[in-house]
């Protein structure tokens, strides 16, 4: 089904991409031992839910050691498999649209705010309706929302 006939071949570009295992199994052929024994080490705490989701879509290589700790980063704050997929359909539908097909690069960061950039223009442009605007600007705050309640039970334990 095509939930974003506006974005016509855009749509096709993220079909391949989600049709991909992810996260992938092997790394790029250029990643060096040294990246991934680096990436062994990638820590998420200080990043926000939409900024691993958006990972994939910065102009910026990581390796699969890189993209499999962001994944269970997400899933360590409540963001299953399920909703990790949903998650990013919707992130190249949005940011990967904003970055990509809109040669907005960002090569180190994109995030929330990215997201709903994205959002805001395709309404602007008239490529969704109101509905379909405020649909998606709930699910970005659905998103953000498992943030706070991670974060929310991270100060507990820290106080408790």
């Amino acid at each position: 089904m095509n939930v974003f006939p506006f974005l016509g071949s855009w749509n096709l570009v993220v079909y391949f991409i989600l049709r991909d295992a992810y996260p992938p199994t092997a790394s790029p052929e250029h990643i060096t031992a040294e990246e991934i024994e680096r990436d062994q080490r990638a820590d998420f705490s200080g990043q926000t839910l939409w900024e691993i989701i958006c990972l994939e879509a910065v102009d910026t290589e990581y390796s699969h050691i890189y993209h499999a700790k962001a994944c269970a980063e997400a899933a360590r704050r409540g963001l299953a498999a399920g909703e990790f997929k949903k998650a990013r359909k919707f992130m190249w539908l949005t940011a990967g649209w904003l970055n990509f097909k809109l040669m907005m690069w960002d090569w180190v960061h994109l995030d929330e705010n990215d997201v709903l950039k994205a959002v805001d223009m395709q309404r602007e442009r008239h490529l969704i309706s109101e509905k379909k605007w405020r649909l998606m600007r709930t699910y970005v705050d659905q998103i953000k929302q498992m943030d706070m309640v991670y974060n929310g039970s991270i100060a507990k334990q820290a106080d408790g």
